[in-house]
């Protein structure tokens, strides 16, 4: 079973900043990121730097799941809820120790 989410980071966040009374020039200058690019994210273009997006949902206090996604933080183990992918060979993961 493969589980596909749909990207809804464009209406999340316009709902996270209409909550908090913010703007976009706001959002930039709290978190050093583009107006430019959040803009673009609003408009539905998808986040390039996912650094950027953990970013954003720390400021605002939320996941990132529920940043990009609309989802809660579930009491589940994400990982389980992929379970049957991960055993299936869906997914492949690979570490690697990276030098400093």
């Amino acid at each position: 079973m493969l589980i596909c989410m749909k990207l809804t980071l464009d209406k999340n966040l316009e709902n996270l900043l209409k909550k908090n009374n913010l703007n976009i020039p706001k959002l930039s200058t709290v978190t050093a990121i583009s107006r430019q690019t959040l803009a673009n994210w609003i408009a539905g273009q998808k986040p390039r730097n996912i650094e950027q997006v953990k970013i954003v949902a720390d400021f605002f206090c939320v996941s990132m799941e529920y940043l990009c996604f609309g989802e809660e933080n579930s009491p589940v183990n994400p990982i389980q809820k992929y379970d049957n992918e991960i055993n299936a060979g869906v997914y492949e993961v690979v570490l690697r120790k990276v030098r400093k």
